[in-house]
C-alpha cells in the first residue's frame, strides 16, 4: 500500500479515539464541527480512491466503443439498469448511449418508458406497451406516446379489451402521425369472437390512420383480426396467430398484400361452412410460410379451401413449415379430403426424409390409432402432421403423399424413411393388412436406408415381405411408376433398434442381444425372410447398423445374407422430430 493510503487508514483508525476526547472537552463543540468536516473530507478522498483503484481495473481498460459493444447484448432498455449502477464509468457511459436506451418493454410502466424514450435522443424505438380500453388508460397511453410517435420503428401494443376494431378506431382518432413505423404488432386479451371488425362508418377513419405510416412493411397479430385496410402492397411480413378467421376475409387480406415475402399463420383458423370455388390468391414473391394448427372449430372445410385457392410458386422449401397436430377425437377421418378443384405443392425442392412417429396425442401414453409423420429436407424438419389411421387411403398416393386434399408433397426423392417410437407400439394396428402396407410404401419408391427404433423390428419387416408379396397381385396400372418385384428395391442399408425394453441386471446382455435376431424363432424367421427375399432378387442389403451387443446375437445365417455389419447406437432420429424453427416460433406467439 503507498504512504498516502497507509496514513488515510491510521487517520480512520484514529478518528473514534479522537471523537471521544473532543466529546469531553469543554471546546468540543468547535473540535466536533472540524471533526466532522475532517471525516467528510476522507470520506471524499476515499471515494475517489475507490474511482481510481476500479478505473485501474483490467476490464476498465477496455475502450469506450467496446464496453457499448457488450453492453449492446442485454437486449437494452431496463436490463441496461443493472449495469449502469456497477461504477461511475458504467454508468457515465450508459447514460451517454442513446442506442442503449431504445428498447421499452410492456412490463415497463409509463415513467420508465418516458425516461427510456428522452435518453433515447433522436434515435428510433422499439415500443410495448399495455393499453387497457378505458377513457382514462387510453388517454395515458396517448399522451406518453404522442410526443415520440415521429420515431416509433416497432409499435407492440397488448390490448385490455373485448373488440379489436374499439382500440383501432381510438387510434386513428389520436391522430399520430408514425412515418417511420415498419413493424405494428397488437395482441388482444380477453377478446370477442364477435368483434365486429367491419364498421363501415368508422373504416374510412382507421383508413387514414393507416394513410399515415408510410415505412410499413411487417404486421403482427395476435388474438386480433387485422382489417383488409391495414394491408396494402407495401407489406412484406404478415404474422396471424390465435384467432379464428373466417376464410373469405383472410382470403381478401392476403389478396390485398400481394408482395409478401413472409406469411406465418399460427392457430389462425380459417372457417367457414361454404366449399363453393372462390377467386385464386397469388402471392407470388412468397419466400417463407410458416402453418400451425392444433385445434379444429366446428370443422376443416376452411383449411383445406384455403390451400385450394392459394398460388404460390415462389416457396423456398427450406423456409416452410407446415404443422397440424390435431386432437383426433374432434375429427373425422374425411374432414382433411374434402373434393377440392386444385391443390398446391408447399415444398418445391426435395423432401429426402420422411418419420414416421408412434406417439399419443397426450404426453407420456402410448400411441394408438394415429401416428406422426414428419417430412425433412436437408436436415430439418418441414412438415409435421398427425395422421388418423382412416386416412390412410386419402393420404398415399405413388411417390407422394396428401397432407390435406388441397396439400401435396412430393416423396419421390425420400431416400431414408424411418420408424420410431419411446414407448412399445404395434405398427399393424396402424398398417391393418398388407394391402395397407403396400399402399404407404408405394408413396416411398425410392428408399435406401431403413431405420427401425421400435419394439419389435422384425414385425415391420415382415410387414414389408408381405407387402411385396400381395403386391404382385394387386393392380398398379394407374401409377407413374412401374410395379417393382418387391417393395423399396433401392434399399441398402438397415439400423435395427428396439425401443421401450427395460434391462436389468444380469439380464441386461441377454436381452439386448435380441434386438435384431428376436427373442423367439418366428423374429428369426421374419428377418431372415426379409434378407432372403432381397438376395433373391439380386439386390441384398449392404449392412445392418446395431449396436455390439446385438451384434453377438446375430445368427450366421444372417451374416451370411449381408456384405457387413456394423456397430453403433440409434441417432437423433430417433428423437421426436418436431420443426425446431415452428417451436421458437410458437413459444413467441402461442405462449
Amino acid at each position: 500500500m503507498s504512504d498516502l493510503g497507509t496514513n488515510l487508514l491510521a487517520l480512520v483508525l484514529e478518528l473514534p479515539n479522537t471523537r471521544e476526547i473532543c466529546l469531553n472537552d469543554p471546546l468540543s463543540p468547535a473540535l466536533v464541527s472540524e471533526l466532522a468536516e475532517t471525516e467528510a473530507l476522507i470520506s471524499e478522498v476515499l471515494r475517489e480512491v475507490n474511482i481510481l483503484q476500479s478505473d485501474m481495473r483490467p476490464v476498465n481498460l477496455l475502450p469506450v466503443e467496446l464496453l457499448i459493444h457488450i453492453f449492446g447484448f442485454l437486449g437494452g432498455g431496463s436490463f441496461v439498469i443493472p449495469v449502469s449502477h456497477v461504477c461511475r464509468r458504467w454508468r457515465n457511459v450508459a447514460l451517454c448511449t442513446p442506442s442503449l436506451w431504445t428498447v421499452i418493454r410492456e412490463s415497463d410502466d409509463f415513467l420508465a418508458a418516458t425516461t427510456f424514450m428522452e435518453r433515447s435522443n433522436n434515435l428510433k424505438l422499439d415500443i410495448s406497451l399495455q393499453v387497457f380500453m378505458n377513457d382514462e388508460d387510453f388517454m395515458e397511453f396517448q399522451d406518453i406516446v404522442a410526443p415520440y410517435a415521429s420515431r416509433f420503428r416497432r409499435l407492440h401494443v397488448v390490448v385490455y379489451g373485448y373488440r379489436v376494431f374499439d382500440f383501432y378506431h381510438s387510434l386513428a382518432e389520436c391522430d399520430l402521425v408514425m412515418l417511420a413505423l415498419e413493424h405494428f404488432s397488437i395482441r388482444m386479451i380477453e377478446y370477442g369472437f364477435e368483434d365486429d371488425s367491419r364498421d363501415e362508418e368508422l373504416l374510412p377513419l382507421c383508413q387514414r390512420f393507416v394513410d399515415q405510416l408510410g415505412s410499413l412493411t411487417e404486421l403482427t397479430f395476435r388474438g386480433a383480426l387485422p382489417l383488409r385496410e391495414h394491408l396494402s402492397h407495401s407489406i412484406r411480413s404478415l404474422t396471424i396467430a390465435d384467432r379464428v378467421f373466417d376464410l373469405d376475409e383472410m382470403l381478401a387480406c392476403l389478396e390485398a398484400a400481394s408482395n409478401l415475402e413472409y406469411l406465418a399463420l399460427l392457430d389462425s383458423v380459417p372457417h367457414t361452412f361454404q366449399s363453393a370455388q372462390r377467386p385464386l390468391v397469388e402471392l407470388s414473391r412468397l419466400k417463407e410460410f410458416h402453418w400451425f394448427q392444433g385445434r379444429v372449430v366446428d370443422n376443416l372445410l376452411g383449411t383445406v379451401k384455403l390451400f385450394e385457392h392459394l398460388v404460390l410458386p415462389g416457396l423456398d422449401t427450406s423456409s416452410t413449415q407446415f404443422v397440424m397436430l390435431l386432437d383426433p377425437s374432434k375429427y373425422m377421418n374425411s374432414a382433411l379430403y374434402t373434393p377440392c378443384h386444385r391443390f398446391t405443392n408447399l415444398f418445391n425442392t426435395a423432401v429426402t426424409e420422411l418419420i414416421l412417429e408412434a406417439s399419443h396425442y397426450a404426453s407420456g401414453k402410448p400411441a394408438r390409432s394415429n401416428i406422426v409423420f414428419h417430412g425433412r429436407h436437408n436436415g430439418e424438419t418441414v412438415f409435421s402432421v398427425r395422421v388418423m389411421r382412416g386416412s390412410l387411403g386419402f393420404l398415399c398416393v405413388p411417390g407422394g403423399m396428401f397432407l390435406t386434399s388441397s396439400v401435396y408433397v412430393d416423396l419421390s426423392k425420400v431416400t431414408h424413411l424411418t420408424f420410431t417410437s419411446t414407448l412399445p407400439y404395434a405398427w399393424n394396428r396402424f398398417f391393418r393388412t398388407p394391402p395397407i402396407w403396400a399402399h404407404f410404401l408405394r408413396s416411398v419408391p425410392f428408399v435406401k436406408v431403413l431405420r427401425l427404433h421400435v419394439s419389435t423390428p422384425t414385425d415391420i419387416l415382415k410387414s414389408i415381405t408381405d407387402a411385396s408379396d400381395s403386391n404382385s397381385n394387386s393392380d398398379s396400372s394407374d401409377s407413374p411408376y412401374p410395379p417393382p418385384p418387391l417393395f423399396i428395391p433401392d434399399l441398402q442399408y438397415l439400423h435395427l433398434f428396439r425401443c421401450g425394453v427395460v434391462v436389468v441386471g444380469e439380464e441386461e446382455g441377454k436381452r439386448r442381444g435380441t434386438v435384431c435376431t428376436g427373442s423367439s424363432n418366428s423374429e428369426k424367421k421374419h428377418l431372415l425372410r426379409f434378407l432372403a427375399t432381397r438376395v433373391e432378387f439380386g439386390i441384398p442389403i449392404k449392412s445392418i447398423v446395431c449396436s455390439p451387443e446385438d451384434g453377438d446375437g446375430l445368427l450366421p445365417a444372417v451374416l451370411d445374407r449381408v456384405e457387413s455389419i456394423e456397430f453403433g447406437r440409434p441417432g437423433n432420429w430417433a428423437e421426436p422430430q418436431f420443426p425446431s424453427r415452428m417451436a421458437a416460433l410458437l413459444e413467441k406467439h402461442l405462449n
